[in-house]
């Protein structure tokens, strides 16, 4: 029988030392993300958008609100344009029409993670808007799981507010090491721009994932405020803390 953490239990069976720790149940966190993510975000972000999934299997054409000319192209290390609700060995991104939309890695041997996202931010020639990079540490009421996690947002615009995090997950109980990372997000503001960025961490027994976040009031301009860091790690604590991810 093969040993897991969750980060929804208890990890090894109570055992004293960590079991082994070779894969990711990405199926069985598939079917937590879809059921449990959305509550999760709309109860922590203010203003949360649910942009809608119009576009290719790998890229969504414009969001609503003119959000996009084309964007959300997805890619992990040198993998581009990954198909949304793909699951492979070693990575996963959530299905079209789930919100917020999340892609995930892990590596078990000392090695380097990558997620990247490119595309056309839309705007229709508005001559505001701005660019937010911050980044911090969260921590979760799980056992002490927690990590490191990078912001880039685009804001203050009439259209939606283009938030992507990348975030770590750790636990000292499996000896998780982050030993570097590469910054790589994009430091160009809006309006009407072709972007690529991305964000890749080295270390051992952790995950990486990237996550799309928006917001949008109508009562209000701009109509895409920013993100709060606050409400940002908010989130981050809950969905890590309760996510089923299985390390087996």
């Amino acid at each position: 029988m093969p040993l897991y953490m969750s980060l929804a239990g208890q990890f090894g069976y109570g055992r004293s030392h960590a079991p082994p720790f070779d894969a990711i149940d990405f199926g069985t966190f598939s079917n937590w993300h879809t059921s449990n993510a959305s509550t999760i975000a709309q109860t922590s972000i203010p203003f949360l958008y649910n942009y809608a999934f119009d576009g290719s299997p790998s890229t969504i054409e414009d969001g609503g609100f003119n959000m996009w000319n084309v964007g959300n192209a997805i890619s992990f290390g040198t993998t581009s344009n990954i198909g949304y609700g793909t699951i492979s060995s070693v990575f996963y991104v959530s299905q079209p029409n789930v919100w917020p939309q999340v892609a995930l890695a892990y590596t078990t041997a000392a090695g380097t993670l990558k997620w990247g996202n490119s595309g056309n931010v839309g705007m229709a020639g508005s001559p505001f808007g701005s660019n937010a990079n911050f980044s911090g540490t969260y921590v979760t009421s799980n056992q002490g799981r927690g990590g490191q996690y990078w912001v880039n947002q685009k804001y203050g615009l009439t259209n939606p507010t283009i938030c992507y995090v990348w975030f770590t997950i750790g636990q000292s109980t499996v000896n998780s090491q982050v030993s570097g990372s590469t910054d790589s997000r994009s430091t160009s503001s809006p309006p009407l721009y072709t972007y690529t960025q991305s964000m890749s961490v080295t270390g051992s027994k952790i995950l990486l994932g990237q996550i799309l976040l928006a917001s949008r009031t109508s009562s209000t301009y701009p109509n895409g405020d920013l993100i709060l860091q606050v409400d940002i790690e908010y989130f981050l604590s809950r969905y890590v803390g309760a996510a089923d991810i299985r390390m087996v």
